[in-house]
């Protein structure tokens, strides 16, 4: 469910907060920390400490300091149970990893976590993907990620929601200029400015940045643009707040390579892949006390982006393939040269303009848009007041929220040249304007259009949320807290995808599923090529038993959701040194439109690129227990632990048919659970923290692939590392200069494509990395930093698909995403007028 208004996300999001980092780092004041605040939930009065979940929480007081790029880098480099994959290269869409679910930027992965940003839901309509460049990084102040199935975030809330809180005026008074440059071409700025106007109670925020990069891999480069601003009026009773923010970037990535070509992890397998996005959100929320005891807060909002995206895919047969994907016998003369029917380059041919392919592999380019618009807000009221003398704090409330979602998308035939897809004219077939035989003197025209296929599908999604949530506090040192949501969600989409050539560019096909043959009337009196005789072919006539075409999918649907999920849980605070906590929570996941438009085993889609009308899917359901603890062993030490097991009933994943192409599907059964630990303390001048944690994503229940392999109970979910490591150490050689390290350690994960894990050899290997950081304060208004990333230039991946087949050699193999090498990169940054 979208947006549960702005505060709400803040009071049930900032459970607890797991250890103290930092917080002895005095002599560093904007650096990035993790802290332990002893205060009270904003707007609700309800200590940290009688939350039950584990929550993590960053402070970030400096994020051009910490030279990333996204939220993803950032939360990977500093939580425990967070980890990153990236399937393109490019930095700016990376897929979160925590507890083993996913928020991802890029279609195809099954999005089990809420994002949210300055109260308004990131997650998109159409697909529930987060774009990260589309969060401003400059304009965050902290992050809050909070685990379990939390119904009061709403939809994809299956393991846990990441909240993220943006500066204001008034706490971060003060003008910062950035500038950061160095490997991969780096060049980047950042700004923000903060400023109070007592006389009118009223404080200004405004932030800027700008990242232009190369990329590490070829074709990947990044151009990015973000900018931010908030304007707040306060009283001793009211205060009133409007936030806007404007994004623009063009983010280019190329796919995973297959082994035989990962001795050049720089090289593309098939370029071009980028997506342009931009994004306007403005959200105003304000507050009201009634009395002492009861105060109102809510919001509305308004988010519009826009996306277009051009996509290579070499995974068209070129006429080597039948419908399994299997080789078949008349590919003697297989890529990469193309076959013998379709690798015409006689003189005789070529005179006539119908050279096909010469000697590169048949491709397609696909060119897509979404256009996607959301409104929505929030009423929430707060009582405070005691329930049968015991101390009570009591919020109910509820949101709506409305989106438009429209995609268009054409698939062209295009042929692979040096590993780029390059759109070529439909000349299999041509014209003559008197029908007659082809000559000299009567020379052939070529208007036929070269679109395979097309997809036009318009979705509106209306969500509503009814909730409400109970804090009473039995005892000094127990409280127990109930929750609990009404989650409604209604999704309407129309749209068709029709099919207009096959995939050789050939103007007859067959429906694999129903045996119907088409044919594309647009063709009839054209002349083809013939292997034999002059040269041509007779004219084209309408083939016997053959529909005309195009061949059409209906997308049209009306699906509704609903459920009530509710959520239970204690503290126990035996002191201040240490405390006990545990819950039980339930949440709900409503399929997508893409998910729904993509969902037959029988007709993979090609993500982005092409859907079919095709089964509903149901709602996912998650179901978690969490236990844990807590404390502090000193002043500056704290610790922490939990275990916890979520069980997702009807879960939806995406099955990999081939290295380009699969499906969404309710494969019944998934459970994931785990542990974590935590552990920090300060000596003098050295900070050392540690965080570990372990998670088992298994399916529960039985189902079949695609291409046939069989998953069972207890096989391993693809792409969730089981095991990672975080260590960091800090230390203050002088007020003025400070040496940092991190250690990050991941194991090995199962590839995307081996779900039944009957390939041994079908895992993205585990790795280490080593950053290192150096701070050194100038003046009191210039600092200089230095960073190294992966230190020791390890080669390593973090994404990778099993057992499939390169366009190149025809050789089935693992295929990995190349990880970024050692990277160096230096700054400098500016400030005045500060607190």
């Amino acid at each position: 469910m979208i947006n549960n208004i702005f505060k709400f996300s803040v009071v049930i999001g900032v459970q607890s907060c797991i250890f103290s980092a930092y917080a002895q780092m005095a002599q560093n004041p904007e650096m990035l920390t993790i802290e332990s605040v002893a205060n009270t939930i904003e707007g609700t009065g309800i200590p940290l400490s009688q939350v039950p979940s584990n929550a993590q929480t960053l402070n970030v007081k400096s994020i051009a300091d910490e030279g990333t790029t996204d939220l993803g880098n950032l939360l990977n480099a500093n939580l425990g149970s967070v980890s990153v994959s990236n399937g393109t290269g490019n930095p700016y869409q990376n897929d979160i990893n925590y507890r083993g679910f996913q928020s991802t930027s890029l279609l195809g992965a099954p999005v089990g976590l809420s994002v949210y940003f300055d109260g308004i839901r990131m997650n998109q309509p159409f697909g529930s993907i987060v774009n990260w460049d589309q969060i401003p990084i400059n304009a965050i102040s902290g992050i809050d990620v909070l685990p379990g199935s939390n119904p009061m975030f709403g939809l994809n809330t299956l393991g846990g929601a990441l909240v993220v809180n943006t500066k204001n005026g008034k706490d971060n008074a003060g003008t910062s200029l950035s500038v950061i440059g160095g490997s991969f071409g780096r060049k980047g700025f950042q700004a923000e400015s903060g400023w109070v106007d007592a006389e009118h109670d009223t404080d200004y925020f405004i932030s800027a940045n700008i990242d232009n990069q190369d990329g590490y891999r070829n074709y990947s480069s990044s151009s990015v643009q973000q900018y931010f601003g908030k304007v707040r009026w306060h009283s001793s009773v009211d205060s009133l707040a409007l936030s806007m923010a404007y994004t623009n970037s063009t983010l280019n990535g190329t796919q995973s390579l297959p082994m035989d070509m990962m001795s050049d992890p720089k090289s593309a397998y098939t370029w071009p892949d980028s997506i342009a996005n931009e994004s306007y959100m403005v959200n105003l929320k304000g507050s009201h006390w009634l009395n002492d005891l009861n105060q109102v807060v809510g919001n509305v909002y308004y988010v519009k982006s826009n996306a277009t995206s051009q996509n290579s895919n070499a995974a068209l047969d070129d006429g080597c393939y039948d419908s399994n994907n299997n080789v078949t016998t008349k590919c003697a003369n297989a890529a990469p040269n193309g076959t013998a029917v379709n690798n015409v380059t006689g003189a005789r041919a070529l005179a006539l303009g119908y050279g096909r392919w010469t000697s590169s592999i048949n491709s397609s380019l696909v060119d897509s848009s979404t256009q996607q618009k959301s409104v929505g807000g929030g009423l929430q009221w707060s009582n405070f007041d005691q329930l049968m003398n015991f101390k009570n704090s009591f919020t109910l409330g509820g949101s709506f929220d409305y989106s438009q979602s429209t995609y268009n998308q054409n698939t062209y035939l295009a042929r692979l040249i040096n590993y780029q897809a390059v759109l070529i004219p439909q000349q299999a077939y041509g014209f003559t304007s008197n029908g007659l035989v082809p000559s000299a003197s009567n020379p052939l025209s070529f208007s036929a259009s070269n679109v395979l296929s097309g997809v036009n599908l318009n979705a509106n999604q209306t969500s509503v949320s009814t909730y409400f949530t109970n804090n009473i506090e039995l005892t000094d040192k127990f409280n127990v807290t109930a929750s609990g949501s009404y989650n409604f969600t209604r999704l309407n989409q129309a749209g068709q995808n029709n099919q207009y050539l096959n995939d050789d560019g050939g103007n007859t096909w067959q429906d694999g599923i129903s045996g119907v043959n088409y044919y594309n009337p647009s063709y009839l009196g054209a002349y083809k090529y013939s292997n034999s005789g002059s040269g041509y072919g007779s004219a084209i006539t309408p083939p016997a038993g053959y529909i005309a075409g195009p061949q059409t999918s209906s997308l049209s649907g009306n699906d509704v959701y609903q459920r009530f999920n509710p959520a239970l849980g204690f503290n126990y605070n035996p002191d201040k040194s240490i405390g006990f906590f545990g819950g039980y929570s339930e949440a709900m996941r409503a399929p997508t439109s893409i998910e729904l438009s993509c969902a037959d085993p029988n007709h993979p889609c090609t993500l982005p690129t092409g859907f079919n009308g095709d089964p509903p899917l149901k709602a996912v359901v998650a179901r978690t227990f969490e236990l844990g603890a807590r404390g502090n062993l000193s002043k500056t030490s704290a610790w922490n632990m939990a275990v916890y097991n979520t069980a997702l009933q009807n879960d939806i994943q995406f099955i990999a048919a081939t290295s380009t192409t699969g499906y969404f599907n309710n494969v019944g059964t998934t459970q994931r659970r785990g542990f974590e630990l935590g552990i920090s303390d300060t000596f003098d001048k050295l900070f050392l923290s540690a965080n570990y944690g372990y998670v088992d994503a298994i399916y529960k229940s039985s189902f079949t692939t695609s291409t046939g392999g069989n998953v069972v109970s207890g096989n391993h979910i693809p792409g969730i590392a089981a095991q990672g490591f975080k260590g960091r150490a800090i230390y203050n050689v002088t007020p003025d200069l400070m040496l940092g390290s991190t250690l990050i350690l991941n194991s090995s994960q199962w590839a995307h494509g081996n779900e039944d894990n009957s390939n041994p050899n079908g895992k993205v290997a585990g790795y280490g990395l080593v950053n290192l950081d150096i701070h050194y304060k100038v003046t009191e208004n210039v600092r200089l930093f230095g960073l190294v990333n992966n230190l020791f230039n390890n080669q390593y991946s973090t994404y990778g698909l099993s057992g499939m087949t390169s366009v190149y050699t025809l050789t089935t193999q693992n295929f990995l995403t190349p990880a970024p090498p050692r990277s160096i990169w230096v700054g400098a940054t500016y400030s005045f007028n500060g607190n």
